[in-house]
């Protein structure tokens, strides 16, 4: 299947956005495709990481949503520390160190709630939930307690796309808010509307028995399509894909609706079949014809009344069927679609927010994953994916799905991200191998050097 495809056409229109290049104009060294093996695997450098990064950094903690009411909350774990996010009276959120000031205690252990205090239930100290010092039981047998003093501990904390982030030093915040660490990603991406969406559908998080890098450099490049997800290569185009570095982020803009050309010619029923099966949609034709099994959803649209699949009009491709469906499906539920052109209606516009994000997305919707360390173990990380759907107002309450954990690869996250998590920890093994010593990575993957050089910028401060 792997062929030569440096001289491939591109047949079909595509918005190029500025300053993103198709990976043969990728500029890169020799040593940049070099990156050694300690940085997945090696103690000492993980702790590096947690010191120097994580506790170091802007990081996405939740969504604003999740915090309707004064004093709902969210706690937020990153290494060794935890964090209380918590809605304000005045409808401002403020964050603070989940600790009791008097022993040292984790004030809440679970995962988020509401609350008109917080108490400690170890000694039952306690505090509002502005932070200020509310009640010490026995407080004259306490010396020198000043209530200015012992307020909780806070740290930085704002909000981009319905997204709520923390940094755990306020200082580095001041100097970097959060819209300048996000640039230019904001302005990208605010035309998608993302504070209009909630997570609807599949919305957990689970271990993986992987470095935290190795699961999101699995997401950073189209390469590993055919080897991993040869089931895409009628669907998406993973040759003629675009990269662009941007500050300390990155994107790569993925055609969809159209077949790699590694698969020679495809026609355009394959296309739809393999496309409509990204959606979960169930498409098998029949030896000889194409005719399907299965109906409902998207499905009922491309099947006529003899059972066979069809494009509706045929003188359009799979591509320029799906722009038109979902830009009047937008348009029909009264979504924005203006700051969008129709590219943007099918193709996976996939950007990367450092360390930990990753959006695969489309209008109307965007799949997305949160990926952090475990503190203690380099060979361990966590895992959050959740689909976030653009869905009207009224809706909203009844498609919301709650976020829970499982085990690692306890459920199935569909075909794609299975085939994914399967992979990922036989990555892990292999880069303990005496015999390998670096990864070798191509222009293709230069968002993966990319994430490498924006970590070390914090290791060498």
């Amino acid at each position: 299947m792997a062929v030569t495809t440096d001289t491939q056409d591109q047949p079909y229109s595509f918005e190029v956005p500025r300053g993103a290049v198709p990976p043969a104009e990728v500029e890169m060294t020799v040593e940049q495709t070099r990156i050694p093996t300690f940085r997945y695997t090696s103690p000492e450098f993980h702790r590096r990481e947690i010191e120097k990064m994580w506790l170091n950094v802007w990081q996405m903690a939740c969504r604003h949503d999740d915090l309707p009411a004064a004093g709902d909350y969210v706690r937020y774990d990153v290494a060794d520390q935890s964090f209380l996010i918590v809605r304000q009276a005045d409808g401002g959120l403020k964050a603070f160190h989940n600790v009791c000031r008097h022993r040292g205690n984790v004030l809440r252990r679970d995962e988020c709630g509401s609350a008109g205090e917080f108490r400690c239930p170890y000694h039952l100290w306690a505090w509002n939930t502005d932070g200020t010092l509310k009640d010490i039981p026995d407080r004259h047998l306490f010396i020198g307690i000043d209530d200015e003093d012992y307020g909780l501990p806070e740290v930085a904390v704002d909000t981009w796309g319905g997204f709520v982030f923390v940094h755990p030093d306020p200082v580095a915040a001041a100097a970097e808010p959060l819209l300048e660490f996000l640039s230019p990603v904001p302005e990208h991406l605010d035309p998608y509307h993302f504070d209009e969406m909630i997570p609807s559908g599949i919305n957990v998080s689970m271990p993986v028995s992987a470095n935290w890098k190795v699961v999101v450099e699995a997401f950073l490049e189209v390469y590993h399509t055919m080897g991993i997800h040869p089931q895409l290569l009628p669907m998406l185009d993973d040759i003629h894909t675009y990269y662009e570095t941007l500050a300390k982020h990155s994107r790569m803009i993925v055609p969809f609706a159209v077949a790699s050309p590694r698969l020679g010619h495809v026609d355009e029923l394959e296309v739809l079949e393999a496309y409509l099966a990204s959606f979960g949609q169930s498409v098998r034709r029949e030896k000889g014809t194409s005719r399907v099994e299965g109906a409902g959803g998207l499905l009922a649209l491309f099947v006529d009344e003899g059972g066979e699949l069809r494009l509706p009009d045929a003188t359009k491709t799979t591509r320029q069927t799906f722009v038109e469906l979902f830009r009047g499906y937008g348009e029909s539920q009264g979504f924005d679609y203006s700051g969008l052109h129709d590219d943007q209606m099918v193709d996976d516009w996939h950007y990367t927010i450092f360390p930990n994000l990753v959006f695969n997305i489309h209008a109307g919707n965007f799949l997305f994953f949160r990926i952090l360390p475990d503190w203690q173990d380099p060979d361990t990380s966590w895992f959050h994916v959740a689909t976030y759907r653009w869905v009207p107002e009224d809706q909203r309450a009844a498609m919301r799905t709650p976020h829970r954990v499982i085990g690692e690869r306890e459920e199935s996250l569909g075909l794609v991200l299975d085939q994914d998590m399967e992979n990922l920890p036989g990555v892990q093994r292999g880069l303990h191998s005496k015999g390998l010593d670096s990864i070798t990575v191509s222009r293709q993957e230069i968002r993966i050097t990319h994430l490498h050089e924006v970590l070390d910028t914090y290791l060498d401060a």
